[in-house]
């Protein structure tokens, strides 16, 4: 037996719960499946499923191997993809998702100079603030900000995401600047709607998080509204440095208790870790960490002379 193959086919039991599932999504037989899984026990003489004719669950053992064999079979699917991205040009229909804000700051400016560069790629978009499953919709790429815990998933980092608190300068100066966290409550605050784990503001205060759930007069469901209303002079507000870095850095809008603040939720890029990361998709990766930078364009600290700031949506 191929031990990657046995690994491939103990991987697709396992998301799938079932032997004849992933016969179908292998293109195996349900005996070719069950000789996979015996000869890979039989290697490594342990038992990694408990089997009835009714369900399929994973061993102890299984679930110590299933995190390390995912790893396995995506390190070998990388060096296989580096290999045919040098050559084959990517080409075909490569369908990718993010969250809206963050789709139409950072992701859909830059889709023509991809496009410029990769002619013979046609992209589909679909942005979604829900989490949209990727092997269900067949989604080549995802991208995610929270914090990854899908281990079904290949996470790629792409940037950090601090957050900030900020007000804009005529709210600071009719009302001034809070001096510690505790100090917040006693401001105007904008937030978003009731519920949103967005509202859970982190600060570090005498090497402790303290956390504050926030709770605004003014309360939304978007970030963008979030935005003009504190740049209007609504009060206190908490969003990612991709949405408010050009704000800070032109001077419209003022960052708050810096030096307290402990907020980043990273941003990802995500693909199923048994899909082949083809040249299209390695194309696109690439083309993402490439725009996105070291120190992101959107960061205050970052460079908004750049040409991909220039592209960024206000």
């Amino acid at each position: 037996m191929d031990l990657l193959s046995g690994m491939r086919v103990f991987v697709s039991i396992a998301d799938n719960g079932s032997l004849a599932k992933a016969g179908r999504e292998l293109g195996l037989s349900p005996s070719v499946v069950s000789k996979n899984i015996s000869a890979l026990e039989d290697r490594l003489g342990a038992r990694l499923l408990n089997r009835t004719t009714r369900s399929v669950s994973l061993t102890e053992v299984g679930i110590a191997y299933l995190d390390r064999a995912r790893r396995i079979i995506g390190d070998v699917d990388e060096a296989e993809a580096a290999v045919l991205s040098a050559t084959n040009a990517p080409r075909g229909h490569l369908r990718i998702t993010a969250p809206g804000t963050f789709s139409y700051r950072h992701v859909a400016p830059h889709l023509p100079l991809f496009r410029e560069r990769y002619p013979e790629v046609e992209i589909e978009m679909i942005i979604s603030d829900e989490v949209v499953d990727l092997i269900d919709n067949n989604i080549d790429l995802g991208i995610r900000i929270a914090v990854m815990e899908d281990s079904s998933l290949i996470a790629r980092k792409l940037a950090q995401n601090p957050r900030t608190l900020f007000a804009s300068p005529d709210y600071i100066k009719k009302y001034g600047k809070p001096k510690h966290p505790d100090e917040i409550l006693d401001h105007e605050i904008i937030t978003f709607r009731n519920g949103s784990p967005y509202n859970d503001w982190h600060f570090l205060v005498d090497n402790k998080i303290k956390l504050i759930h926030a709770k605004g007069k003014l309360q939304y469901n978007h970030g963008d509204a979030i935005l003009r209303s504190a740049i209007n002079g609504g009060g206190l507000a908490m969003l990612s440095r991709f949405v408010v870095g050009r704000h800070l850095a032109a001077g419209t809008l003022v960052s708050l208790l810096d030096e307290y603040v402990q907020e980043d939720v990273p941003i990802y890029a995500v693909y199923p870790s048994g899909k082949h990361l083809s040249p299209k998709v390695r194309a696109f990766l690439d083309f993402l960490i490439e725009i996105y930078g070291p120190v992101p364009y959107w960061d205050e600290a970052g460079d908004h002379n750049s040409d991909a700031a220039k592209r960024t949506v206000i």
